[in-house]
Parts: C-alpha cells; structure tokens; sequence
C-alpha cells in the first residue's frame, strides 16, 4: 500500500469531498423546505377544515340558538301583548254596555223629568186656581160681612 500526497491531489480529493458534502446538504435543504412547505399546507388544511369549521359551526350554532331564545321570547311578548288586547276588548265591551244602560237611564230620566215638569207646571195651575177661589171666598165672605 503506498500513499502519495500531492497539494493537487489532496486539494482534489477536498473538493471533491466538498462537493459531496454540499449536494447532501443542498438535498437536505430541499427535504427540509419541502417539508415545511408540506407541514403548513397541512397546517392550513386542518385550521381551513377541521378546526375552523368546528369553531364557525359552534358560532352559527350559538346564533341560531341565540335566535331561537329571542324567537320564543318574541313569541311570549306577542302572547302577552294578544292577552292585553284580549283584555281590552273585553273592558270595552263591558264600557259600550255600561254606555248604553247609562243612555237607557237618562232616557228614563229624561222621561220623568218631562213628566215631573209637566205636574209642577199643572201644580201650578192648580195652585194658581186654588189662590183664586181662596181670593173670591175671602172677597165673598167680606161682601156678606158688609151686607149684614
């Protein structure tokens, strides 16, 4: 075995060393980018599929829910509100009755009044009459007290 050590030689077999070393890292490089690269599309894909679509479907089903609480209170304010409206109709009808016994008793009134009026006026008359014939009694009485 002989070995021989030249400056060209040594320097050769350096660079030749070099070189391999660099491919190797240069495919390395590649194989570290590519798998970066391959790790953030997957990244992306389960953010884009996965998760984020579980964290918008809990949010659209937080808001139909939340939609739905707001339906039935809605719904429960429209039941009230038809429940007031109930009741009105129920005090106005009692109110128009009440309106017209009112209307019925004023009529009446009315009708007594009238009747009441028409023997006050007939009372007085008969007053009117009465102070009258008492006028003519007296007149009579001192006309036969004159005559005596």
């Amino acid at each position: 075995m002989k070995i021989e050590l030249n400056d060209n030689e040594i320097e050769f077999n350096l660079k030749e060393g070099q070189k391999v070393n660099e491919e190797k890292q240069i495919r390395y490089s590649k194989y570290l980018v590519i798998s970066f690269a391959l790790i953030a599309v997957l990244i992306i894909f389960f953010k884009l599929f996965c998760g984020g679509s579980s964290r918008n479907n809990n949010d659209v089903q937080g808001t139909v829910q939340r939609i739905a609480d707001d339906n039935k209170q809605t719904g429960k304010s429209v039941d009230r509100a038809i429940e007031h409206v109930g009741t009105a109709a129920d005090e106005l009808e009692r109110a128009e009755e009440a309106n017209r016994r009112a209307a019925f008793i004023l009529s009446e009134d009315k009708e007594r009044a009238n009747a009441c009026a028409g023997i006050i006026v007939e009372l007085q008359k008969n007053n009117s009459r009465a102070k009258q014939i008492l006028t003519d009694v007296e007149l009579s009485n001192k006309t036969r007290k004159v005559q005596k």
